[in-house]
């Protein structure tokens, strides 16, 4: 086995890094990590409540929706009756019909427990739930106030309303009424209205799906309990004169608590806040209380909530409450300490990270090599960026700075989606260029192509495209590939014409240094198209180009300046029709018309780009 040699000069001793840091600053550490883990629960049990304060806040407002959508059904069925009355579409009264429509809305709405068309005359025609089954009601209004009452209110406003809250000892439970006048042919036909069950909307108010074990309810106003799942199969002691349970004497302590103000200030307190926010007391146990207003449902406003147990809030950061201050103080204690060691071995790590910094940034001529350090790791570390570094300037040579950067930018997690895009693609040829190198030794070719592609180059990056490949004495280079550019066709033009002048003064100095040289000629085609634009290539070698038909065009344009173009000139620039109009400026176009491009059986239009 052969044992691989190493170039780093041998030392009597070299001091292990990974022994100084476990040994001058393990304690320090350790005790600063105890400190940051206690500042570290700290912060996240407050993340925790408030993301637990949204998570009510959501559940209230959920709430609230599907109580709003509760009321809503109910009156949704008494406006459609309402409507077809008013339309002439049934006539209400002892009709089977008309029966029939009633019943089906009641056995739609479970939460109407009665719903009835009075006339102008007084005479009531309507269907109640009784039990499971459902009954039809003829009578007239006669001597209940209340309904009489309603009605006249009904009658009084013409506009549908909630109604104030009707005891029927009938039904041994207070109702929600909705009023709808009702007219027909310009004249008041009656009032249509449906009671809604308290009790079925306490039964409603059970199934609703809540977090925390918490608990959901309704009040009438700030002094009565309307709704509550304690409530749903009725409750004891109401009556005409306390139709719905006061709240400072209901049977849930939390809902009887809630006005009250807590007798000091509690720690949930600390954390949740805020104008529709409660804290009860019972026992030993704190509660948050979360509640909204529902207005438009009764006479007086509505105000449902929701609460659940503090204590899972809270406990936590009373364990922790001590905890925190220790933290602290052993972590001042162990900065102060862990300063100096620290500041002697951040030197050398700090030269690494301004050179990785450069090299990020492709700026490798600011790179320094990292010179050699006392700890063994370090020193290992230096070497291999060194080793690195000028791999680094060998690869540099190979791969376009420009774009790398620009995906660097764009794409910072390095992976590139495939996708259509619109890109503008230019094709440039010296014309004549093999006969041109016959002429010229190997490393002038190369630096003629070199000093040739630098230019156009130049050129394109000066206008905001990037150089896709050259291939051979060809240049391809593409506009919108890495970032959109609403002005791509502008940006190849100019680019061209900027080329184009490059190519007048490299022809004119030559001809000055040596006169009767042979001047250099170059086509251009461009055209603006739709292209797939990706990392295209194999797992070993992967290129960032542009796939499509775009790119043969602007090929092809190229290639049929040889006949289409200015013998005479310099630099001959085809562009298609569709590089024409997508020119937001004026630039100075010559049509040639529709023209055959080889390999091609559709017609391009081609125009010739002579300037700006």
């Amino acid at each position: 086995m052969v044992q691989a040699s190493s170039n780093r000069p041998q030392r009597a001793w070299y001091a292990s890094m990974s022994v100084a840091l476990a040994l001058g600053l393990g304690f320090f550490v350790l005790v600063s990590v105890a400190g940051v883990l206690g500042v570290g629960l700290v912060v996240g049990y407050q993340n925790t409540v408030d993301l637990l304060a949204q998570k009510a806040g959501l559940i209230i407002n959920s709430q609230r929706e599907h109580t709003t959508r509760f009321f809503d059904a109910a009156s949704n069925q008494v406006e459609f009756i309402a409507g077809r009355i008013a339309a002439g579409e049934v006539e209400p009264g002892v009709s089977e019909e008309f029966t029939s429509l009633l019943t089906g809305a009641v056995s739609a709405t479970p939460q109407i427990i009665r719903i009835q068309f009075i006339d102008v005359n007084g005479r009531l025609a309507g269907v109640e739930r009784q039990r499971d089954q459902t009954a039809p009601i003829f009578q007239r209004v006669g001597d209940d106030l209340d309904l009489a009452k309603l009605t006249d209110a009904a009658k009084t406003r013409l506009k549908p309303f909630w109604g104030q809250l009707l005891w029927r000892g009938a039904y041994k439970q207070a109702v929600l009424n909705y009023q709808y006048p009702v007219v027909k042919s310009g004249k008041l036909a009656g009032v249509m209205s449906a009671w809604v069950s308290i009790n079925e909307m306490s039964d409603f108010l059970s199934t609703l799906d809540t977090d925390f074990g918490a608990n959901t309810f309704i009040l009438h106003g700030r002094d009565k309990v309307l709704a509550h799942p304690l409530m749903a199969f009725g409750y004891a002691g109401l009556h005409r004169g306390q139709p719905i349970p006061k709240q400072a004497t209901f049977a849930d302590p939390v809902v009887a608590a809630m006005w009250k103000e807590p007798e000091q200030s509690t720690f949930a307190q600390q954390f949740i806040s805020g104008p529709d926010v409660r804290f009860a007391a019972y026992g030993n146990l704190e509660y948050i209380i979360l509640f909204k207003e529902l207005s438009g449902y009764s006479d007086k406003p509505l105000y449902i909530g929701t609460y659940f147990e503090a204590h899972d809030m809270t406990s936590e950061a009373g364990r922790l409450k001590w905890a925190i201050i220790i933290c602290l103080a052993m972590s001042l204690l162990s900065a102060a300490a862990a300063a100096y060691i620290g500041r002697q071995i951040s030197k050398p790590v700090k030269r690494l990270a301004e050179g990785a910094k450069n090299v990020h940034a492709f700026e490798l001529t600011k790179v320094q090599p990292i010179p050699r350090s006392f700890f063994r790791e370090l020193d290992d570390a230096a070497q291999s960026f060194n080793v690195m570094l000028d791999g680094l300037r060998w690869f540099e040579r190979y791969v376009p700075k420009g774009l790398v950067r620009r995906l660097m930018e764009i794409t910072p997690g390095g992976e590139v989606e495939s996708s259509y895009r619109e890109v503008a693609v230019m094709f440039t040829d010296i014309v004549g260029f093999t006969t041109m190198s016959e002429h010229l030794t190997a490393p002038a070719t190369a630096e003629f192509l070199n000093d040739h592609f630098a230019v156009i180059s130049n050129c394109v990056q000066d206008e905001g495209g990037s150089v896709d490949k050259f291939i051979g004495d060809s240049v391809m280079a593409i506009w919108g590939g890495i970032e959109r550019q609403p002005d791509l066709a502008d940006r190849a033009c100019r680019c061209a014409l900027q080329i184009a002048r490059s190519v007048a003064e490299f022809n004119q100095k030559r001809q000055e240094h040596t006169a009767g040289a042979a001047r250099l000629r170059l086509r251009i085609g461009i055209h603006l198209g739709r292209v797939v634009v990706g990392n295209i290539g194999s797992a070993g070698r992967v290129n960032y180009t542009v796939v499509g038909d775009a790119v043969n065009v602007a090929q092809r344009l190229e290639e049929a300046g040889k006949k289409l173009g200015n013998a005479k000139a310099d630099v001959n620039i085809l562009v298609s029709g569709a590089v024409r109009d997508g020119l937001a400026k004026d630039f100075d176009l010559r049509h040639l018309g529709l023209k055959a491009l080889r390999g091609r059986a559709e017609q391009v239009e081609i125009y010739v780009l002579e300037g700006e």
